[in-house]
């Protein structure tokens, strides 16, 4: 099947520029990026002058939409996600119990062996077992030993789809499991962790490259003693997960990460959950009371329980506080894509990549989304402040 895309404004995660373009998609890649193209094609989308941006890449998300991702909920999950401009989507499974963490890991492979529509799912992420009982969160830490034969049980039932994991660095045999991680293409990521500063430094010397939602259940900067967070965003070695609802973080947290990393070393995430989609109000899941309100998401006793947000909603808060849409491509899209080895296939719009694409306004509201070629029903409204 051909599709052209014409008249729109093509974004580069790679340069500030943007330039007029027509794009020519078949079977759901990209065939010919031009200032004009004429070809006969089955289907024409008009852009009216919008900006073309590759498909965002959620590298750490729990649920949405009342879900958190199982085989029932998979495709309805992703629908949604392809629906507000994400194209590629890491399900996050949190720190749990064993057999749960088993389970969840056998549910979303299962789907996705059955197939799935919507966003593409590029791996699994998580985000746990082995982390800190003083950062845990919202999250259990479960009896199951910090040992390499451990992450080997985990990682072994993903069958390769175990592509990220957020690590404690301070747990006894944590640089052990971090040394066998990286060799084996995992990404370890640093978070939900009290190490101190000189503990990360060896955690990252033993090849941990990853940040997990920066400032967020970690070891805080102090003058004396930088800890996790002096740590991740001193060394080059390691990106940084950022949520961007700006509830998790202030703006001059977000833009301080930023001039610490340089563009190239922030990745953008929504770490959303189930309450994510549901809009204001209050939620009930079983004994768990949830409620929405400005956009923040607080448990019965007043404190922020989760992020409400998703990463369409991320990128317009970038743009409120000055990035440019080619730096939001590049934190949203290119940048996550690298870091969990996908950036040959997604991240950019580049001849051979896969049509993920999304064509927006200067604002970042989200007009028309495809994924592998395919357009996509919109999840959120085409304006939104």
């Amino acid at each position: 099947m051909k599709i052209l895309i014409k008249n729109g404004r093509l974004v580069s995660p790679f340069d500030a520029g943007e330039r007029a373009c027509d794009i020519l998609i078949e079977n759901g890649k990209i065939a010919e990026i031009a200032e004009k193209i004429s070809a006969k094609c089955d289907k024409e989308i008009d852009a009216e002058g919008n900006y073309i941006m590759p498909g965002l890449v959620d590298i750490h998300t729990h649920g949405c939409i009342g879900m958190v991702y199982t085989r029932d909920s998979l495709d309805d999950m992703l629908a949604f996600c392809a629906g507000q401009g994400v194209t590629t989507v890491f399900p996050t499974v949190a720190s749990l119990p064993k057999e749960s963490m088993l389970s969840a890991i056998d549910h979303i492979l299962e789907g996705v062996k059955a197939g799935t529509v919507g966003a593409a799912v590029g791996g699994i992420h998580l985000e746990g077992p082995f982390i800190s009982e003083k950062k845990k969160g919202a999250m259990t830490v479960p009896d199951i030993p910090c040992t390499v034969e451990s992450f080997n049980e985990l990682t072994e039932r993903g069958q390769g789809l175990i592509r990220i994991m957020t690590i404690a660095p301070e747990r006894e045999g944590a640089l052990d499991i971090i040394k066998e991680g990286s060799k084996r293409g995992v990404r370890m990521s640093i978070g939900h962790t009290d190490a101190d500063y000189a503990t990360v430094i060896s955690a990252i010397e033993a090849g941990a490259v990853g940040s997990t939602h920066t400032f967020n259940a970690m070891s805080s900067l102090s003058h004396r003693e930088p800890g996790a967070v002096g740590a991740v965003l001193t060394e080059d070695a390691v990106s940084c997960e950022v949520i961007c609802d700006m509830v998790h973080l202030a703006p001059a947290t977000v833009k301080l990460i930023k001039r610490s990393k340089g563009i190239e070393g922030m990745i953008m995430i929504s770490d959303s959950d189930r309450i994510t989609g549901l809009g204001e109000g209050e939620h009930i899941f079983g004994n768990t009371v949830l409620t929405v309100k400005d956009g923040v998401c607080r448990n019965k006793f007043g404190t922020i329980a989760s992020s409400c947000f998703t990463m369409a909603d991320g990128a317009r808060m970038l743009c409120r506080i000055g990035f440019s849409l080619s730096e939001i491509a590049r934190v949203g899209s290119y940048n996550p894509a690298l870091a969990t080895g996908l950036d040959g296939e997604v991240g950019s719009i580049e001849v051979g990549k896969r049509a993920d694409i999304i064509i927006t306004d200067s604002r970042m509201n989200v007009k028309r989304v495809l994924v592998r070629g395919e357009e996509a029903a919109l999840s959120i409204p085409a304006t939104k402040n």
